[in-house]
Protein backbone atom coordinates (compact mmCIF):
# COMPACT_ATOMS: atom_id res chain seq x y z
CA UNK A 1 0.00 0.00 0.00
CA UNK A 2 1.35 3.42 -0.94
CA UNK A 3 0.93 6.23 1.56
CA UNK A 4 2.92 9.18 2.81
CA UNK A 5 3.52 10.49 6.31
CA UNK A 6 3.38 14.25 6.72
CA UNK A 7 2.89 16.90 9.36
CA UNK A 8 -0.81 17.53 9.92
CA UNK A 9 -2.09 20.92 8.90
CA UNK A 10 -5.14 22.88 9.98
CA UNK A 11 -7.23 21.38 7.16
CA UNK A 12 -6.57 17.87 8.54
CA UNK A 13 -7.83 18.65 12.03
CA UNK A 14 -11.53 17.94 11.52
CA UNK A 15 -10.74 14.41 10.32
CA UNK A 16 -8.24 13.69 13.07
CA UNK A 17 -10.67 15.04 15.69
CA UNK A 18 -13.16 12.48 14.31
CA UNK A 19 -10.50 9.76 14.55
CA UNK A 20 -9.79 10.72 18.17
CA UNK A 21 -13.52 10.40 18.85
CA UNK A 22 -13.40 6.89 17.33
CA UNK A 23 -10.35 6.02 19.44
CA UNK A 24 -12.03 7.22 22.64
CA UNK A 25 -15.31 5.45 21.81
CA UNK A 26 -13.44 2.22 21.04
CA UNK A 27 -11.78 2.53 24.43
CA UNK A 28 -15.18 3.07 26.05
CA UNK A 29 -16.79 0.13 24.24
CA UNK A 30 -14.01 -2.36 24.85
CA UNK A 31 -12.04 -1.28 27.91
CA UNK A 32 -13.52 1.53 30.04
CA UNK A 33 -17.27 1.94 30.49
CA UNK A 34 -16.70 5.13 32.50
CA UNK A 35 -16.18 7.07 29.26
CA UNK A 36 -19.29 8.97 28.16
CA UNK A 37 -20.72 7.21 25.10
CA UNK A 38 -21.92 10.54 23.69
CA UNK A 39 -18.54 12.27 23.96
CA UNK A 40 -17.36 13.82 20.70
CA UNK A 41 -14.03 15.59 20.18
CA UNK A 42 -14.42 19.10 18.81
CA UNK A 43 -11.75 21.71 18.18
CA UNK A 44 -8.94 19.82 19.91
CA UNK A 45 -6.14 19.54 17.38
CA UNK A 46 -6.69 22.93 15.73
CA UNK A 47 -4.70 24.72 18.43
CA UNK A 48 -1.74 22.33 18.20
CA UNK A 49 -0.82 22.15 14.51
CA UNK A 50 1.75 24.96 14.81
CA UNK A 51 3.09 24.18 18.32
CA UNK A 52 6.74 23.13 17.99
CA UNK A 53 6.65 20.97 21.14
CA UNK A 54 3.73 18.94 19.77
CA UNK A 55 3.78 16.48 16.91
CA UNK A 56 0.76 15.58 14.83
CA UNK A 57 1.48 13.39 11.84
CA UNK A 58 -0.94 11.90 9.34
CA UNK A 59 -0.67 8.97 6.98
CA UNK A 60 -2.31 9.85 3.67
CA UNK A 61 -3.08 8.11 0.44
CA UNK A 62 -3.87 10.83 -2.08
CA UNK A 63 -6.09 13.13 0.00
CA UNK A 64 -7.46 10.41 2.30
CA UNK A 65 -6.19 10.32 5.87
CA UNK A 66 -5.61 6.68 6.83
CA UNK A 67 -4.35 7.28 10.36
CA UNK A 68 -2.51 9.68 12.62
CA UNK A 69 -0.24 9.98 15.63
CA UNK A 70 -0.09 12.73 18.24
CA UNK A 71 2.49 13.36 20.92
CA UNK A 72 4.33 16.11 22.71
CA UNK A 73 7.33 16.95 24.83
CA UNK A 74 6.41 16.79 28.51
CA UNK A 75 6.93 19.98 30.45
CA UNK A 76 8.09 18.75 33.83
CA UNK A 77 10.14 21.78 34.76
CA UNK A 78 13.30 20.59 36.48
CA UNK A 79 11.74 17.37 37.87
CA UNK A 80 13.36 15.04 35.33
CA UNK A 81 16.98 14.77 34.24
CA UNK A 82 16.13 13.85 30.65
CA UNK A 83 13.50 14.99 28.16
CA UNK A 84 10.44 12.75 27.78
CA UNK A 85 8.12 12.66 24.78
CA UNK A 86 4.56 11.52 25.44
CA UNK A 87 2.88 9.48 22.71
CA UNK A 88 -0.72 10.42 23.40
CA UNK A 89 -2.76 9.03 20.49
CA UNK A 90 -2.25 6.61 17.62
CA UNK A 91 -5.11 5.61 15.36
CA UNK A 92 -5.40 3.86 12.02
CA UNK A 93 -8.80 3.44 10.39
CA UNK A 94 -9.98 -0.17 10.63
CA UNK A 95 -9.98 -0.80 6.88
CA UNK A 96 -6.31 0.23 6.57
CA UNK A 97 -4.88 -1.72 9.51
CA UNK A 98 -2.25 -4.37 8.82
CA UNK A 99 -0.46 -2.26 6.19
CA UNK A 100 2.40 -0.99 8.35
CA UNK A 101 0.83 2.45 8.84
CA UNK A 102 1.07 2.46 12.65
CA UNK A 103 4.70 1.38 12.54
CA UNK A 104 5.60 4.05 9.98
CA UNK A 105 3.78 6.74 12.01
CA UNK A 106 5.63 5.63 15.13
CA UNK A 107 9.00 5.71 13.36
CA UNK A 108 8.38 9.27 12.22
CA UNK A 109 7.32 10.19 15.77
CA UNK A 110 10.57 8.67 17.09
CA UNK A 111 12.52 10.81 14.61
CA UNK A 112 10.67 13.93 15.77
CA UNK A 113 11.30 13.06 19.44
CA UNK A 114 15.02 12.51 18.76
CA UNK A 115 15.25 15.92 17.10
CA UNK A 116 13.70 17.35 20.27
CA UNK A 117 16.46 15.55 22.22
CA UNK A 118 14.02 13.29 24.05
CA UNK A 119 15.66 10.38 25.86
CA UNK A 120 12.40 8.46 26.36
CA UNK A 121 8.95 8.04 24.90
CA UNK A 122 6.14 7.22 27.29
CA UNK A 123 2.55 6.21 26.60
CA UNK A 124 -0.41 4.68 28.38
CA UNK A 125 -2.69 1.94 27.14
CA UNK A 126 -5.69 0.10 28.58
CA UNK A 127 -4.54 -3.12 30.22
CA UNK A 128 -6.91 -5.28 28.15
CA UNK A 129 -6.02 -3.72 24.78
CA UNK A 130 -3.83 -6.63 23.72
CA UNK A 131 -3.48 -5.48 20.10
CA UNK A 132 -2.03 -2.12 21.15
CA UNK A 133 0.12 -3.70 23.85
CA UNK A 134 1.52 -6.20 21.32
CA UNK A 135 2.29 -3.37 18.88
CA UNK A 136 4.07 -1.31 21.53
CA UNK A 137 6.00 -4.27 22.95
CA UNK A 138 7.12 -5.21 19.42
CA UNK A 139 8.36 -1.62 19.12
CA UNK A 140 10.51 -2.05 22.24
CA UNK A 141 8.27 -0.47 24.87
CA UNK A 142 8.15 -2.13 28.29
CA UNK A 143 6.24 -1.49 31.47
CA UNK A 144 7.74 1.29 33.56
CA UNK A 145 4.80 2.52 35.64
CA UNK A 146 1.42 1.07 36.48
CA UNK A 147 -1.71 3.20 36.66
CA UNK A 148 -4.23 1.96 39.24
CA UNK A 149 -7.90 2.83 39.74
CA UNK A 150 -10.32 1.95 42.52
CA UNK A 151 -14.06 1.92 42.05
CA UNK A 152 -16.03 3.51 44.90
Amino acid sequence: MNFIISKANFNDTNEINNMLTCLIQDERKNYDNNINEKYKVKNFYEKYTENKDMCILVAKQNDTILGYIYGYIQDNGTLLNKIVAQLDALFVKQEYRGNGIAKKLMNEFYNWAKKKEAAYIELSVCKDNSNAIDLYENEGFNINKIYLRKEL
